[in-house]
């Protein structure tokens, strides 16, 4: 806890954030380990100042990187304390995952895999039409959504990450405007892969009635907002992929 508070402290000296406005800095730190199916591990720890990075572990080297030059002062106090790095880097090397496999054989049942479920929606706008591929309920968290089509536009500014559900599985979501002009007969697929999946899960679009379709995306995207206003009391520090 003391250093975070000297970490916050001197993130704002350095930004010369102090005075009136010292009381609405935000100073965060985040940090996973991931043990997958082969055996192979990954971990990673990164600091963050006011919602941008500010600061990361490099574990195999065990220095610290500034990602901004207002970090290098706290890097630098980082480096120098040897004992402390070396038990930082040792959890995240050996500590957190003895712990994940311990959790493993005492709760087997976080080795099931579940499968995604997809639905996809259908929202029309002024010359275009907006598709999405709804995938939920899936364990582990890694998954790969794509679109098959042509002339489809990848929409970048929608929410795509994936997102933790109130019961320990995952959701994501994939968003293309599919043009009015010039589609014909065209056919649009959504394909999912998921370790759970022998192959995969293909949806293909179909022309929806129009009261339908809005009816279906508005359910979706409220949904979709309950889910994470739900989840977001808890942030998992430690995954299982």
């Amino acid at each position: 806890m003391a250093n975070m508070d000297l970490a916050l402290q001197t993130a704002i000296s350095q930004f010369n954030l102090t005075g009136s406005h010292a009381d609405i800095n935000v100073y965060q730190a985040y940090s996973r380990c991931d043990l997958y199916p082969d055996g192979t591990t990954k971990s990673s720890l990164i600091h963050a100042f006011n919602g941008k990075d500010f600061l990361s572990l490099d574990i195999d080297s065990k220095t610290f990187i500034a990602s901004v030059p207002q970090a290098l002062i706290y890097k630098s106090i980082r480096d120098k304390d040897i004992i402390w790095l070396e038990i930082v880097v040792s959890y995240y090397k050996k500590t957190c995952f003895d712990r994940l496999r311990m959790l493993l054989e005492l709760a087997p049942g976080v080795r099931n895999k579940k499968a995604p479920k997809v639905r996809l929606f259908e929202r029309q706008g002024a010359g275009f039409t907006l598709l999405t591929c709804h995938v939920t309920g899936f364990y582990p968290r890694a998954v790969q959504v794509k679109w098959i089509g042509a002339d489809l536009q990848l929409v970048d500014d929608e929410m795509n990450d994936v997102l933790p559900n109130g019961d320990g599985t995952f959701q994501t979501r994939s968003s293309v405007i599919r043009p009015e002009e010039n589609t014909g007969d065209q056919r649009y697929s959504c394909v999912v892969h998921h370790s759970s999946l022998e192959g995969n899960i293909t949806v293909t679009w179909e022309a929806l009635k129009s009261a339908e379709s809005w009816t279906q995306a508005s359910s979706f995207y409220l949904i979709v907002m309950l889910s994470v206003l739900l989840s977001s009391i808890f942030v998992p520090y430690c995954s299982i992929n």
